[in-house]
C-alpha cells in the first residue's frame, strides 16, 4: 500500500486551496454574474408576462364593452329600422286607400256619365222609333223636331 507521508498531505491540501482560488477568481464571478442577469432577465420577463397579462385582461374588459355597445346599438338600429318600415308601411297603406278612393270617384262619375249618356241615346233613339212608327201610322213624312218636341215632353212627364 502506499504511504501517505505528511509533506504529500500537506502539498494536496495546498494544490486543493490554490485550485479553490483559482476556480473561485477565473470561475466562480462570471458564472455568479451570469446566473444574477439571467435572473434578473428572467424576472423582467416575468414581469413583462405579467404586465402584457394585464393589458390582455383590461383590452378583453374593453372589447367585452365595446361588443356590448355595438351589440346595443344594432338593437336600437333594428327597432328604429322596424319603426321606420311600419310607418313605411302605413304611408303605402294610406296611399293605396287614398288612389282606391279616388278610382271609386272616378268610376262612379264615369258611370253616371255613361248612364246620362245611354238615357240621351235611348231617348234619341225612342224619339226616332216613335217619329218612324208615326209616318208609318199617318202615311206622311213628321218632321224630326216634331217628333222630338213630342218625346221631351213624355219624358219630362213622366
Amino acid at each position: 500500500m502506499m504511504d501517505l507521508h505528511p509533506v504529500d498531505i500537506l502539498i494536496y491540501v495546498i494544490n486543493i486551496v490554490v485550485l479553490f482560488i483559482l476556480l473561485r477568481l477565473i470561475l466562480w464571478k462570471p458564472i455568479s454574474r451570469f446566473l444574477s442577469a439571467r435572473a434578473e432577465r428572467v424576472a423582467s420577463e416575468i414581469d413583462d408576462a405579467q404586465k402584457a397579462r394585464l393589458e390582455a385582461e383590461a383590452l378583453g374588459l374593453e372589447y367585452a364593452d365595446s361588443l356590448a355597445g355595438i351589440e346595443a346599438k344594432g338593437r336600437d338600429m333594428m327597432r328604429e329600422s322596424q319603426v321606420n318600415a311600419a310607418k313605411e308601411a302605413e304611408e303605402i297603406l294610406t296611399e293605396a286607400r287614398e288612389k282606391a278612393s279616388a278610382m271609386i270617384v272616378d268610376a262612379r262619375e264615369r258611370i253616371a256619365e255613361e248612364k246620362d249618356h245611354a238615357i240621351d241615346d235611348a231617348h234619341r233613339e225612342i224619339a226616332r222609333l216613335a217619329t218612324d212608327l208615326a209616318e208609318l201610322i199617318l202615311k206622311r213624312e213628321v218632321v224630326p223636331s216634331d217628333s222630338m218636341s213630342a218625346a221631351e215632353d213624355f219624358f219630362q212627364q213622366n
